[in-house]
């Protein structure tokens, strides 16, 4: 089980390194200026060099940071570490909701008002950074929802945005505790209830059922910053290939524009049903910070292994 935690939070800054560099391009770009990207590469434009990571794995540290220092989710933790990592002027490619809220945090909102409303706030901003939150839970579901809610809210005050955070902290969950993803996306669309994520990872199920390909399949679901679309085309890239890593973030980067978030959801999905032992040396040798990220997945094992002897 551990090794599932490490694979968790090592896929998703994988994913993450992994689509950086091709940003907000589409998916014939991609192909016409680097073929397919299979390994880590680097990015002039951000200043990163191969196997660095973005904002989408720094969110997700600062959770995973949180919970260990706090023992769980703390908003007004998690609020203050926020507003650092801004003022110390460290994010890469902080999105604009996410930077309107913490703009609102340190302007003395508190984490319960900062969050952005409003459909422009339908962003995956939560999806992206929430996996710590679902390894957390892997044995107490039933806490999963009210600490979901805490850490999304901060910034996004959107239902679709926290909906797309559930669904993938959710299937961490599950999957961090043994589960196979086998039924795993209606079992996901169940806890999430009616939504417009959840309209979409159906969508994401059809198209497996039918065994479109990648490129089309993508295209429909969608692989932009919505969450609608990010959450969709992660369940789709991980569940077509689900017992390989490799192929299935790979799939994510190639599927274009929004590639860091998308192949990092799937990274974290892969990551944890996979584990450490699933994913590449090569990657988990060269992802920046990997011994650290994997010391913060053990610390958060062993919480959630307390939490599950005391529910």
């Amino acid at each position: 089980m551990l090794e599932k935690f490490e694979g968790c939070l090592l896929g998703l800054a994988i994913g993450d390194a992994l689509g950086m560099p091709v940003e907000g391009l589409s998916p014939d770009w991609i192909w016409k200026l680097y073929g397919k990207v299979d390994d880590f590469l680097p990015s002039p434009d951000l200043g990163l060099g191969p196997g660095q990571f973005t904002d989408d794995t720094q969110m997700m540290l600062i959770h995973a940071e949180s919970i260990v220092e706090k023992g769980g989710v703390d908003p007004e933790d998690l609020a203050v570490k926020f507003i650092r990592w801004v003022k110390e002027g460290a994010p890469r490619g902080i999105g604009h909701t996410t930077l309107r809220a913490i703009k609102r945090l340190m302007s003395g909102a508190s984490w319960r008002e900062s969050g952005i409303e409003g459909e422009f706030a339908a962003g995956n901003g939560v999806a992206m950074r929430i996996a710590p939150v679902g390894l957390l839970n892997a044995w107490t579901p039933e806490r999963l929802r009210e600490d979901v809610e805490k850490a999304g809210i901060i910034t996004h005050r959107n239902s679709e945005a926290i909906n797309g955070g559930l669904a993938v902290a959710y299937a961490v969950a599950r999957l961090a505790s043994g589960a196979s993803p086998d039924g795993l996306l209606e079992e996901v669309c169940e806890f999430v209830g009616p939504s417009r994520v959840t309209e979409n990872m159906r969508r994401a199920g059809e198209l497996l059922g039918k065994g479109v390909e990648p490129e089309r399949a993508l295209r429909i679901l969608g692989t932009g910053g919505y969450v609608v679309e990010t959450v969709a085309s992660a369940f789709y890239c991980f569940l077509r290939t689900p017992g390989d890593f490799a192929t299935s973030v790979v799939t994510a980067v190639m599927g274009g524009y929004d590639t860091d978030t998308t192949a990092a959801v799937t990274g974290a999905l892969s990551g944890t049903f996979n584990g450490i032992q699933g994913i590449p040396e090569r990657w988990v040798e060269r992802v920046e910070q990997g011994h650290y990220i994997r010391k913060l997945a053990g610390a958060i094992y062993e919480l959630a292994l307390k939490r599950k002897e005391l529910s």
